[in-house]
């Protein structure tokens, strides 16, 4: 970094400034203000400044028990093509690295974010599956009872965590940590478990969503209904390299918010 530049972990003072440059890089999934506040009291949520104006943002987190998780990286508009994503990058890669145990580092981006892919393959991150974010109307829902959703009980977190890589125990564990989420599971009638979630009452959404067939999508999304707030007529779902549930999301019509890339790189100590 150049004089007059730095990065920092981000404070509620920075909450102004913060929202400005969220709103220019994410205006359809921005950050309300609640949950920036409860962001900032852990580690991984950093701004860089620039003669003391916030130019870019990075969000950050230990994933598992040995991975790393890219959650936003975000230029101002105003100061794009300078060399602040790649300053924002280095920080991230080496901040993991001084974490110890992180072997990889994954992060998702759209299919037409050119400029983002040749900033993440420029660092070493290759792509590893394609996901997809629809949005699913709570009418358009024919549950037919054959499986149940509920919340993860404890003796259940090992075993989920094995079956789903994407959903480990230690990242579940986590999640239960946070008032902002709850952890699902799906079960057919002989008590099996054919699916997963971390569910976000407020978004309202389902990432990771998991599931074993597309049979089940209608009772796995009406089931999260108890756990939802009351304004949302709609959830969300973002899952990966399930291509016969994009296929059936196709099918019905709904929205397709967005098509990313996941990447990720593995990591030399």
């Amino acid at each position: 970094m150049t004089d007059g530049q730095f990065i920092r972990q981000l404070t509620k003072d920075d909450w102004e400034a913060f929202e400005v440059l969220d709103q220019a890089s994410f205006p359809d999934d921005r950050i309300i203000e609640k949950f920036y506040m409860l962001r900032i009291e852990n580690e991984g949520c950093f701004g860089l400044f620039a003669n003391d104006q916030l130019v870019g943002q990075l969000i950050i987190a230990l994933f598992g028990d040995d991975a790393g998780h890219i959650g936003r990286v975000a230029v101002a508009p105003e100061y794009r093509g300078e060399g602040y994503g790649s300053v924002l990058m280095k920080y991230a890669i080496e901040w993991f690295k001084q974490r110890g145990g992180v072997n990889t580092i994954h992060l998702y981006t759209p299919q037409d974010n050119y400029t983002a892919q040749g900033l993440y393959k420029k660092f070493g991150f290759a792509v590893a599956g394609t996901t997809w974010h629809h949005i699913v109307p709570r009418s358009s829902l024919n549950p037919t009872g054959r499986y149940t959703c509920q919340e993860i009980r404890e003796d259940e977190i090992e075993r989920v965590g094995e079956k789903y890589p994407a959903l480990p125990a230690g990242q579940i564990r986590r999640f239960l940590t946070d008032e902002r989420f709850h952890v699902m599971t799906l079960k057919d009638n002989n008590g099996d478990i054919i699916g997963a979630c971390r569910f976000t009452p407020g978004f309202p959404g389902c990432f990771p969503y998991l599931m074993d067939t597309p049979e089940a999508f209608d009772d796995f999304l009406a089931g999260l209904e108890p756990f939802s707030l009351p304004k949302f007529d709609h959830v969300r779902i973002t899952y990966t390299d399930m291509p016969e549930v994009a296929k059936m999301c196709d099918a019905r019509g709904y929205t397709l918010h967005h098509k990313l890339f996941k990447l990720t790189l593995t990591l030399t100590q």
